[in-house]
C-alpha cells in the first residue's frame, strides 16, 4: 500500500482526535495538519486556491481525493463494505456544509472526488510527505 497524506483540520479538537484515531488504524497514512508549512502552497497549486476541504493525497499514484471521496477511501482501506463507504460519502455530502459552517464559520470548498495530482503541486506534496514522515509538521502540543 502506498503512503498517503491526510490533510486535516487540527484547529478542532474533535477533528484532531479523529485524525489520530484514523492514523493509528491505517497503514501508510501520514497526518498533515492544515497549518503545516507547505499545505497552502500545495492546495493552491492543486486546486487554484487555498481551499477548506478534507484531502487525501497519494503522491506515488498521482491522485488527490477530496471531500466525501476521502472518507470513502479511508473506509475502504479499513476493509469496510462498499455500502458503508458509499453511505459515508453521501452523509459527508449532506452534512459537510452545515458542519463546516457551525465549526469553522464557513462552508467547505465544493470539491469532491478524485483528481490527478497536478505537476505544479507534486513538488509541494513530496515536500509534505518528506517533512511529515519526519514528524516535524505535527500540530503544536498545546493544541493536543
Amino acid at each position: 500500500m502506498s503512503q498517503s497524506l491526510l490533510i486535516y483540520d487540527e484547529g478542532n479538537r474533535l477533528f484532531r482526535r479523529l485524525a489520530r484515531w484514523v492514523a493509528g488504524r491505517s497503514d501508510g497514512l501520514t497526518l498533515v495538519p492544515w497549518r503545516a508549512d507547505g499545505v497552502r502552497r500545495f492546495l493552491t497549486e492543486q486546486f487554484g486556491d487555498h481551499l477548506f476541504a478534507f484531502v487525501m493525497v497519494d503522491v506515488e499514484a498521482g491522485v488527490v481525493h477530496a471531500g466525501g471521496e476521502t472518507v470513502g477511501r479511508l473506509l475502504r482501506r479499513w476493509g469496510a463494505p462498499e455500502t458503508a463507504a458509499a453511505l459515508a460519502e453521501r452523509t459527508y455530502a449532506a452534512v459537510g456544509d452545515p458542519l463546516g459552517q457551525v465549526l469553522h464559520g464557513r462552508r467547505p470548498a465544493d470539491v469532491d472526488g478524485s483528481f490527478p495530482l497536478a505537476e505544479t503541486a507534486r513538488p509541494h506534496a513530496e515536500t509534505l510527505r518528506a517533512t511529515c514522515s519526519a514528524a516535524s509538521c505535527a500540530a503544536p502540543a498545546e493544541e493536543a
